[in-house]
């Protein structure tokens, strides 16, 4: 039988605080009072709040000052995307309902993968070792309710705010679910960029029987995407995958099969491997737009970013491989994360979390023995963190 989020006081720290994350709808860019819960559960620990909110978007740093050297950091988001129609979902998406399935017990809500189970076996494995009095580094926590949108006012302004204080991390764990079958199984060393160009091709609408009283937009754009799918991107970086170039959106014509289109709009995703720069992709665009009557505007999102094999990869897989057993693939594949602020930064990044199989999906879930291996590998990892 299913059991509600307020029937979970026999399940771990880490399982409790996530159904109760859970039940704070928060669609980004809301953070739902998220990160006022978080604050409740640090603050008895040692750890100080600072908000460094901005365009209305909730931001915090919470900070306890360790035993021990260095400064270990962990990366977050409170912001969940839309559910999608609630119809469709096996229990609400916000009621953080536990129920038995194929992988044992399961609590299913928006955000039980991406990523408050993260943040929440995060604060468990702090407060166990708080509770056993262990010799600490400087922690701290950085979360924000603007990753799964505009990410404009979110890490990004909480990164100025560390730099001009002088407090940035030694390394920084992002709880992004990384793992692909078994918790630790991957970690994210590093992410490719991102571009994103639009282009409006601009001709003349005309009646389709008088062609030469019309220029067709679609005509034009044709030869130009054609050339821009066939670009030679170079050779990538070893460790990253291919440059990857996607026309993700065209639009033309009024609907009516008798009107020759007079515009033509597309849209184009380029997520490039760090052996190609920004500007040289950018030059490859206007290249193929050469000639063409076309608007052109292009967006470089992301940097693209690597942590290299070092000390702090090498603690992040001996920890997992103490924990788990398990030999961690170093990986470098998906989309974006805020790491990519942090390791602009110049500090080390690493994301590890849990599985990622029903992200961003209708009836996201996760096992409950993945949050409490997750809680186990933080813990190791903070115990044993050096500078």
């Amino acid at each position: 039988m299913p059991e509600s989020s307020n029937t979970t006081a026999t399940y771990s720290t880490a399982t409790q605080i996530a159904a109760k994350l859970i039940r704070r709808e928060s669609i980004t860019p809301e953070d739902g009072g998220c990160q006022n819960y978080i604050e409740s559960l640090l603050a008895p620990l040692g750890f100080v709040r600072t908000n460094v909110d901005a365009g209305g978007i909730i931001n915090s740093i919470y900070t306890r000052t360790g035993e021990l050297k260095g400064t270990l950091a962990f990366a977050g988001h409170t912001d969940v995307v839309p559910t999608g129609p609630l119809e469709d979902w096996p229990h609400p998406p916000f009621d953080a309902v536990i129920e038995d399935d194929l992988d044992g017990k399961t609590l299913h809500g928006r955000g039980a993968q991406d990523m408050k189970g993260g943040i929440a076996c995060w604060i468990a494995a702090v407060s166990s070792l708080c509770a056993e009095f262990s010799p600490l580094p400087t922690l701290q926590l950085l979360i924000t309710s603007d990753e799964e949108g505009d990410s404009i006012d979110g890490t990004i302004r909480i990164v100025e705010k560390m730099q001009a204080d002088h407090t940035l991390p030694d390394a920084v764990i992002v709880g992004e679910p990384s793992s692909s079958r078994q918790v630790g199984d991957v970690i994210r060393r590093g992410r490719r960029g991102v571009v994103q160009a639009s282009i409006a091709f601009e001709g003349k609408q005309g009646h389709s029987a008088y062609p030469d009283d019309a220029i067709n937009a679609v005509h034009m754009a044709a030869p130009v995407l054609d050339k821009i799918t066939q670009i030679d991107w170079g050779v990538p970086t070893e460790g990253f995958p291919p440059t990857s170039c996607q026309i993700t959106n065209l639009q033309a014509g009024t609907g009516a099969t008798n009107v020759i289109p007079g515009t033509c709009f597309a849209g184009i995703d380029i997520r490039y491997n760090p052996g190609i720069s920004f500007e040289e992709i950018e030059r490859c665009i206007f290249d193929a737009c050469d000639g063409a009557n076309v608007i052109l505007d292009i967006q470089h999102q992301a940097e693209a970013f690597s942590t290299p094999d070092g000390p702090f990869l090498d603690q992040v897989c001996a920890s997992i491989k103490r924990v788990s057993g398990i030999e961690t693939v170093r990986d470098t594949g998906g989309g974006t994360s805020d790491g990519r602020f942090l390791a602009v930064a110049g500090v080390p990044v690493v994301e590890l979390g849990l599985t990622n199989s029903t992200i961003h999906q209708v009836g996201e879930r996760v096992a409950i023995h993945e949050l409490d291996a997750l809680t186990s590998i933080y813990s190791d990892i903070i115990s044993n963190f050096e500078a």
